[in-house]
């Protein structure tokens, strides 16, 4: 979806409406003025070129498709795109689009891509466009962007293209929410037959093993028929889910999550619905920023105020909202200096056994569970963001973990790696039959926050 608005970093527009058409006729000239001092004598400002993704075997993105390709190429533009097989768009709809398929990208002014572009992949003195993951100071791409800055590289980063009210135009869709819902309800089957309980959600698979999404759909739908029948444990107690913001990744997990019975509720009717609730729906609230956002000294929420000053604000989901939650869906945006969503010591409390479901059938063979918190769904993918405790993402391969507030920690445990992009990070154990027994087994809220949906 956000390719539409990529396209206007090769020519100026490619959102169809009536402000920006006349963008259209300028296809070349755009692609000068982007590209500024990148033109030189060995330099055509014509030529926009597509990079390989280097970001593991999962990553099969493409900044640009052939259907946008095919119209940058009738603009006069012309379009190198490095050889992959791995692409989710085969090379050959490419060339059918009359892009020049080329491992040599030093003809082109613009070279686009998805994420962080490895230092040995930097082309000196040329214009780039990816999500540098930098505006953050994130430590893991500070040595990508002193390659950038020794080599006069300009950067474009997708997360700092706005439009003329400062909104982003390029950013997380309802195509990152909807895989982030369906794996975090793959992920709590698990973690539930970990804890002792079979659920009707052990029917959902993981994101990419569906063809399309309409076959994700129809597994939801399968999971929320057994759930509409009353076959959930009652020993687990009502199911809450609670959605943070009210945006694009928000309403694509939304989508998703009303493939099952379910009831809509005001965040403060949380409490009400753990003691009252049945198991034969689940309940689901939308939080935001009013809800819990006030300023220390008036206790009031000004979304203005906390747009310029958010370090005058505290939150108060911890206290008033998460005692009540089994599953957090994030996909807020968190701005430094920001009061967090839930903080080290706020998870210490929620996994504490005084936080265990009340007024639920148990005992021998139905164990209560030992927290209320069950899994936290971080969509925004945000380490040291809102949530405190996340501090690497997962991925695809390994895709879950258990934090353990109780010593800091994430299982599976994690060992130091060099990444291409010039620093280390910490990549979990790829062991599958170790990684199932670690990851949902044993003390820990089941967390998901894969950054390459």
């Amino acid at each position: 979806m956000w390719a539409v608005h990529l396209t206007q970093v090769a020519r100026g527009a490619a959102v169809q409406s009536q402000h920006h058409r006349p963008f259209l006729q300028h296809g070349v000239s755009t692609l000068r003025m982007l590209c500024g001092a990148s033109c030189n004598s060995s330099t055509d400002c014509s030529v926009l070129a597509i990079r390989r993704e280097d970001g593991g075997q999962w990553e099969r993105r493409a900044p640009l498709s052939p259907y946008h390709v095919k119209k940058l190429v009738r603009k006069g533009v012309k379009v190198l795109v490095q050889p992959s097989n791995r692409r989710a768009y085969p090379m050959q709809e490419y060339e059918k689009a009359g892009a020049v398929i080329r491992e040599d990208l030093s003809e082109a002014c613009l070279i686009m891509g998805v994420k962080q572009v490895p230092i040995s992949g930097l082309l000196p003195e040329k214009t780039y466009a990816f999500f540098s993951h930098t505006i953050k100071a994130q430590e893991a791409n500070m040595a990508m962007l002193d390659a950038i800055l020794d080599r006069k590289i300009r950067l474009i980063d997708y997360e700092k293209m706005t439009d003329e009210r400062s909104r982003r135009v390029v950013k997380f869709g309802q195509f990152s929410g909807a895989p982030g819902m369906i794996n975090i309800l793959h992920g709590m089957g698990l973690r539930f037959l970990a804890l002792g309980h079979h659920t009707p959600f052990m029917h959902v698979a993981q994101s990419h093993n569906y063809r399309n999404s309409e076959m994700a759909r129809q597994a939801v739908r399968d999971c929320g028929y057994e759930i509409a029948l009353g076959l959930m444990p009652q020993s687990i107690g009502p199911l809450t889910f609670v959605f943070t913001g009210s945006g694009n990744v928000s309403q694509g997990a939304q989508e998703i999550f009303n493939e099952l019975p379910h009831e809509y509720i005001h965040p403060k009717d949380l409490k009400e619905v753990c003691e009252t609730g049945d198991t034969s729906r689940c309940y689901a609230t939308v939080l935001s920023r009013h809800h819990h956002l006030m300023n220390k000294d008036t206790g009031v929420f000004s979304a203005e105020e906390y747009d310029t000053h958010p370090e005058r604000y505290i939150s108060t989901f911890a206290q008033e909202y998460a005692p009540y939650v089994s599953c957090l869906v994030n996909g807020i945006y968190w701005p430094p200096g920001a009061p967090r969503l839930l903080t080290f010591s706020d998870l210490q409390h929620l996994l504490s056994p005084d936080m265990a479901p009340k007024n639920v059938k148990e005992g021998p063979g139905m164990p209560r569970l030992p927290h209320r918190l069950v899994a936290v769904c971080d969509i925004s993918a945000d380490p040291g963001g809102s949530l405190e405790f996340m501090t690497e993402c997962t991925s695809i391969d390994v895709p879950f973990v258990l934090y353990d507030a109780e010593h800091h920690i994430l299982r599976p445990r994690t060992s130091s790696l060099i990444t291409p992009y010039g620093s280390s990070v910490t990549l979990a154990d790829q062991d599958s039959s170790e990684y199932l027994s670690r990851s949902f087994a044993g003390d820990g809220v089941l967390v998901c926050s894969i950054d390459n949906f």
